[in-house]
């Protein structure tokens, strides 16, 4: 079983050593979280804790994801880069296309692009973004962004997009990964459908497994083979040995852990080797 590390609220200047340092130690990914803004209030709506608030705040620090991964690239050399997840919908989809293709070929191949639907209406009233029907809207923004990552000429005539034929060059000499996040019974199907994985968001073991099933059932309704499709759960359980073995043993191929947001460098550093250790 590979491991993925994500550090949410560690500043920016200390994700190149924590992703230098989990490289060093055999990870495979380092995944960083991606938010445009943090609107002061809002609806506690959140799907993922019964209290309806995020884990993070407005105080948290949330880095352009491409930039970072550019930087990511820079130094290192073996390590995947992700983003869990990318809330596509705030975006234009050329300039997320070409911003994510600039950091797939920065990186000799190395992005894993987990995408969300976002769930925080009062971001997209910020930005200008429509919230209703950002989810279909996103399964043609990924149609659109497969296209251009092509490099040759291509139209678009959709819903949500139309364009005569054009060109985004350079293309890229491998199309990186897409994840669709979250575990609702729509982001299931819509990752069956539309993307080459799913990324969960953090949660307990019965509710991964439960997850796979559906997901499994899911791409069997849309004829897909499960050997095409990755999933990427993350656990919401403190890191441990026994936690490492029991996904294992459940098959699981990823697995995501995260510190916890207010952790210090030093502190992030040295519970990333005693991971390390546990996961064998």
């Amino acid at each position: 079983m590979k491991l993925a590390v994500s550090h949410v609220g560690a500043s920016m200047h200390d994700l190149g050593r924590l992703a230098q340092h989990a490289e060093q130690l055999g990870f495979e990914a380092i995944f960083v979280p991606d938010h445009l803004v943090a609107p002061l209030t809002f609806d506690p709506v959140y799907p993922y804790r019964e209290s309806g608030m995020p884990s993070f705040g407005p105080e948290t620090p949330f880095a352009d994801a491409f930039v970072l991964l550019g930087n990511l690239a820079a130094l290192t050399k073996t390590i995947r880069l992700g983003v869990g997840v990318y809330v596509l919908p705030l975006r234009n989809p050329f300039v997320a296309a070409k911003a994510a293709a600039t950091a797939q070929e920065l990186s000799r191949g190395r992005v894993v692009l987990g995408v969300g639907i976002g769930w925080m209406r009062e971001e997209f009233e910020a930005v200008g973004e429509e919230f209703k029907g950002r989810a279909d809207r996103t399964e043609e923004m990924l149609d659109v962004m497969r296209k251009l990552w092509s490099g040759e000429a291509v139209e678009h005539e959709g819903q949500w997009y139309k364009f005569p034929a054009l060109q985004m060059s350079p293309g890229i000499s491998s199309t990186p990964p897409v994840l669709w996040g979250g575990s609702s019974p729509a982001a299931i199907k819509r990752a069956a459908r539309a993307a080459d994985g799913w990324f969960g968001p953090p949660t307990g073991f019965a509710e991964n497994l439960a997850a796979r099933e559906a997901i499994r059932a899911a791409l069997a309704a849309e004829g897909r083979v499960e050997t095409s499709f990755d999933y990427w759960p993350n656990a919401n359980e403190p890191a441990s040995a026994e936690l490492f073995t029991r996904y294992r043993d459940a098959g699981f191929v990823h697995l995501g852990v995260r510190t916890m947001a207010d952790a210090s460098l030093d502190a992030r550093l040295s519970w990333m080797d005693l991971v390390a250790r546990w996961a064998g």
